[in-house]
């Protein structure tokens, strides 16, 4: 009970916590709202009274020193000394900061008149320069227009606002303008004024609020704690399984609605137990049913497992001798092929050998016709050499009979230039004649020794070439008796090629037969192997199947057993429960 106070506690206190802290936020916020709008409020109440106070005092004062002031600018003249004691007058009875007067001239603006005290070193002669911050100012003033600055941070004088308002005079013409600057103390002490009084009346009501707003919360905590005691409750008599029990509702927020469906729960998981209680038996003996049937089903399929492995070794062993009988009829044909390769290759080798035979005998044949005509040839060249023979004789004999003309022209030349000797002077001409035939005789006799050399050894030559002649007209009959014998051992061959593709082509039909009968015998051995294997197969597929039958029998079986024990578990935990059937 200590801990379920402790946890209730907790929830009571977080939501306390979780409702009190956003209204103690809003508090401080609304503190914080007001304090910033009182400081706002503030600062826009003292802006609005100073740009009044310039206006006001703007016109207040003396127009015509104003213009005559702008006229003779000086500050011993007595216009100058009323306007400065009015400013200075006017600061010291409100408490600014700073009030002056300032004209434009050109395009700058100067102070006319400083409203500090005389005893003031340090006030602003006539004629300083004045500057603005801003150019917005500037142009508002210039139209006539009165201007109240933002706070800005100045060195020497500090945080402070100013109010510019231009010095009218009665017919609206602008003679000067005035500036009053304020420091922002004076708006702190207004603001440390009006914030007390505003906490004097903001804090009770935030107080009376907070003090409405606890009431309400606690009372709508009170409730919300007693829905959740009673659902709490409820839920720990149906964990002690006491299903009896109702959760009373209080509220009508989803804490009722979890209410109203704990109690559902409860009733539902009642008639749940209920069903359970009255199926837990039925269950129970169902189970024993199916463990008794069980055991007689494994016994039987035991014993079927046992046959059928049986059957499915002899089914293996046939199967066995069927695929080596199939092997050694494949290895037959390997051989049956081998042989029908050879076969094929002996016949196309008998083929090959005939087309050689042939190509053999049309190249003895041309060769043979060949060797005839260079025969013939050669007996011709052999006429012609014999011809070319004779011919060279008859020009040797020629060459004698010219090598004669020679001599008889040497003689003649001889003679002549005797007889040119004896002439004298008158044969001189003759005898030069002469000595030029005996110099073409001699040249002639040696040009025909020359050629009777030459057709020596021509007709040498032919006579060689006859004997070469000779000699191939014998080789050519030798060739033309060897081409024959050739010829007739070419037909020789042939007439063994014949044999041999008939003998080949004998073979490779009786290689074919074999080759049908092995196929046949394959056929019917593969038809046996595959029946057998088909058979062994099945076989084995039925005591597979009766094997997993057994097993899921035995499964079953066992699952039952444990059906059993979860129904009596099952009925043993039902029971623990108090339903309102029950009582």
């Amino acid at each position: 009970m200590k801990s379920s106070v402790k946890k209730r506690m907790g929830l009571q206190s977080k939501l306390y916590f979780i409702l009190l802290i956003p209204l103690i936020v809003i508090g401080v916020i609304v503190l914080w709202t007001t304090n910033q709008s009182i400081q706002n409020a503030s600062l826009s109440t003292m802006q609005l009274n100073n740009e009044t106070l310039a206006k006001n005092t703007a016109q207040l004062l003396d127009k015509s020193a104003v213009k005559s002031l702008n006229t003779n600018s000086s500050e011993q003249s007595s216009e100058y000394k009323q306007l400065r004691n009015e400013l200075n007058t006017l600061r010291l009875q409100t408490g600014i900061l700073y009030v002056y007067m300032y004209n434009r001239v050109g395009d700058e603006w100067k102070i006319t008149v400083d409203g500090a005290a005389w005893d003031d070193k340090d006030y602003s002669p006539f004629g300083t320069p004045v500057s603005f911050t801003l150019k917005e100012t500037e142009e508002k003033l210039k139209q006539g227009e009165t201007v109240t600055t933002d706070i800005t941070t100045d060195p020497e004088w500090g945080t402070m606002f100013s109010s510019f308002t231009p010095i009218k005079d009665t017919d609206g013409t602008i003679i000067g303008y005035l500036g009053i600057d304020r420091s922002l103390s004076s708006v702190t002490e207004v603001y440390e004024h009006t914030l007390p009084e505003a906490y004097r009346l903001v804090i009770p009501v935030i107080s009376i609020i907070l003090i409405i707003s606890i009431a309400a919360m606690m009372l709508v905590t009170r409730r919300i704690l007693r829905q959740v005691r009673f659902i709490k409750n409820t839920l720990e008599q149906v964990a002690d399984g006491n299903l009896t029990v109702t959760s009373s509702q209080v509220t009508y927020d989803q804490l009722g609605e979890i209410s109203k469906l704990t109690n559902k729960m409860v009733e539902a998981m009642s008639n749940m137990i209920v069903d359970i209680q009255s199926s837990s038996s039925t269950l129970q003996h169902a189970s024993e049913n199916i463990v008794v049937t069980t055991e007689g089903t494994l016994h039987q399929t035991e014993e079927l497992s046992r046959t059928l492995q049986q059957i499915a070794d002899v089914s293996i062993n046939q199967a066995d001798q069927a695929v080596e009988s199939v092997q050694q009829s494949d290895r037959l044909g390997q051989t049956l092929d081998e042989v029908g390769s050879h076969v094929q290759q002996f016949t196309d080798t008998a083929h090959h050998l005939n087309e050689v035979r042939n190509q053999v005998a049309s190249e003895h044949e041309l060769l043979l016709e060949k060797g005839r005509e260079s025969a013939l040839r050669i007996k011709q060249m052999q006429r012609m050499s014999h011809a070319l023979t004779e011919k060279s004789r008859e020009a040797a004999n020629i060459g004698q009979q010219v090598q004669g003309i020679v001599k008889q022209t040497q003689i003649l030349s001889f003679n002549a230039s005797i007889e040119a000797s004896r002439a004298g002077e008158a044969g001189k001409g003759f005898s030069v004649v002469a000595h030029e035939m005996g110099q073409l005789a001699q040249q002639s006799a040696m040009s025909i020794r020359e050629i009777d050399e030459i057709l020596k050894s021509f007709v040498e030559q032919i006579e060689q070439m006859g004997d070469q002649f000779d000699e191939n007209i014998k080789t050519v009959n030798e060739q033309e008796t060897q081409i024959s014998v050739c010829i007739q051992s070419v037909d020789k061959v042939t007439q063994v090629s014949q044999e041999v593709q008939e003998l080949a082509a004998h073979l490779a039909q009786l290689t074919a037969e074999m080759q049908e009968v092995r196929h046949s015998v394959d056929q019917h051995l593969n038809h046996t192997a595959s029946a057998a294997q088909q058979t062994a197969g099945m076989t084995e597929d039925v005591s597979a199947s009766a094997q997993k039958q057994a097993l899921a029998v035995k499964e079953l079986s066992e699952v039952a057993r444990n059906l059993t024990t979860l129904s009596n578990n099952l009925q043993r935990h039902a029971d623990q429960f108090r339903v309102k059937n029950a009582e």
